[in-house]
């Protein structure tokens, strides 16, 4: 028996006793001493001046290239093949000049990735859920996993949270066994302050359980997925109920937030959600402040926004942390666009879904931002797109109206603006829209086009 299936065996009380002592060995990993240090070093940074962020940003990567010449073969390789000076990168403009790089290569090689200088050192050995076709697994030294911890915790403290503030969790392990029929579909995670509540539960008849146990517990934190939280906001709204003990924060992550989503969260909490954008392998980081501005965390991490297709733009990031398996100019196949404010700080002004969300015209044309069709919509409560090999498109959506006509043709019409009139659209409705298999994460376009008719050929 893996310890999978032995963990669901166990009754309710010993998957208690397991998750609360995991949670108590993920704090002493991720919460030393020194997590409180880098914390308080990031606080500090928050009052510099956009001169000073981008210097500090630029001895990052000067470190990290020179480290990354002497010790990763592979990029010993690129910037010997490629006549670059390690000691002239110093800077994201300077970064421009390593080719980007992608899954598919570091998995063909990964020892040529691996720093010496960590060789025989204990490592965190971390791994992405590989939604888009298989999972990605790399390393991580002890001090970069801390300040990934430390610079997302920077963000929670400037919402106005504390440190070890308890709170609703909605997440994509799987703590409950899938064939559990009733409640407690939550498992308790005192080491962290969480309550952690199934993704693989919500079934409307369900919710009701859900929504009691977060009123019972009188968080004011909820944290999460998009596509998990909605169920819970959408059964509030539907049911006119509000919690005895008002939600104050609603911090969300790991996926993209659609329109249609926030404005139904904001509704059913009373509050504006608060996205926070990165990855697991630290690459990428950016934090979306009270006013909500998603400000780009500049000493953490390098980010690019990389012109490609019509006015498009993809994100590509360098962790200035990771030293153990360093990644320059990593591909993440997410879409967004970028903006200054008044004193010169970045932040992301728009996050427009993934490189693959995009459905695909007969003659070859890829359509993407399509979460725009959705911007007006009122009874949708979640709506996946579904493009079947003849290019035929399926709108699967849930609803919270019998009435939906003014939808259909709000979004329909928001559609064919797009993708012309000859693609036949109809809607079909469900109770729930599945998560994908690779970690339970919310996939917004499915495509059945074969890959040679998406490139053209």
């Amino acid at each position: 028996m893996n310890p999978t299936d032995l963990y669901f065996s166990l009754p309710v009380a010993l998957q208690n006793l397991a998750c609360n002592v995991t949670s108590y060995k993920n704090r002493i990993v991720r919460y030393p001493k020194r997590f409180h240090e880098l914390l308080a070093e990031y606080n500090a940074r928050s009052e510099w001046s956009h001169d000073r962020l981008i210097a500090y940003q630029g001895e990052r990567i000067a470190r990290l290239v020179l480290h990354c010449y002497e010790t990763v073969p592979h990029y010993r390789k690129v910037m010997d093949e490629g006549g670059i000076d390690p000691s002239s990168v110093r800077s994201i403009e300077d970064l421009k000049r390593f080719p980007v790089l992608t899954k598919e290569e570091v998995n063909r090689r990964p020892e040529d990735f691996l720093s010496s200088a960590y060789a025989g050192k204990p490592c965190i050995k971390r791994h992405t859920s590989g939604t888009t076709g298989s999972a990605f697994r790399f390393v991580m030294n002890r001090e970069a996993f801390i300040e990934q911890w430390a610079v997302c915790w920077r963000y929670w403290c400037k919402l106005g949270l504390s440190f070890d503030q308890p709170h609703a969790m909605f997440g994509t392990r799987r703590i409950a066994a899938p064939d559990q029929a009733s409640p407690p579909f939550w498992r308790p995670k005192a080491g962290t302050k969480e309550l952690y509540f199934s993704a693989f539960h919500e079934s409307p008849g369900n919710m009701k359980a859900y929504y009691d146990e977060i009123d019972r517990n009188g968080f004011t934190w909820i944290h999460g997925y998009p596509s998990l939280v909605v169920p819970l906001a959408s059964y509030m709204v539907e049911n006119d109920l509000h919690f005895s003990c008002r939600v104050k924060n609603v911090t969300l992550a790991a996926e993209n937030l659609l329109a249609h989503q926030k404005r139904l969260i904001s509704e059913a909490f009373g509050v504006d959600p608060r996205q926070h954008y990165g990855a697991s392998e630290g690459t990428v980081n950016a934090s979306e402040n009270a006013e909500g501005r998603m400000y780009v965390d500049e000493d953490y991490c390098a980010m690019e926004f990389v012109p490609f297709g019509e006015g498009d733009h993809e994100i590509v990031g360098t962790s200035l942390t990771n030293y153990a398996m360093p990644l320059i100019r990593w591909r993440l196949k997410d879409c967004g666009s970028v903006a200054c404010d008044e004193n010169g700080f970045r932040y992301v002004s728009s996050l427009d879904g993934r490189t693959e969300d995009y459905v695909v015209l007969p003659n070859g044309v890829r359509v993407g931002r399509l979460a725009r069709v959705f911007k007006d919509t009122v009874h949708f409560r979640e709506v996946q797109i579904h493009q079947n090999a003849d290019y035929s498109i399926v709108i699967n959506a849930v609803r919270s109206s019998d009435d939906v006509s003014e939808d259909e043709r709000t979004a329909l019409d928001e559609l064919r603006q797009s993708i012309g009139r000859s693609i036949p659209v109809r809607f079909n409705y469900v109770d729930r829209i599945e998560k994908t298999r690779g970690g339970g994460k919310f996939k917004f376009v499915v495509s059945e086009v074969s890959q040679d008719a998406a490139d053209g050929f």
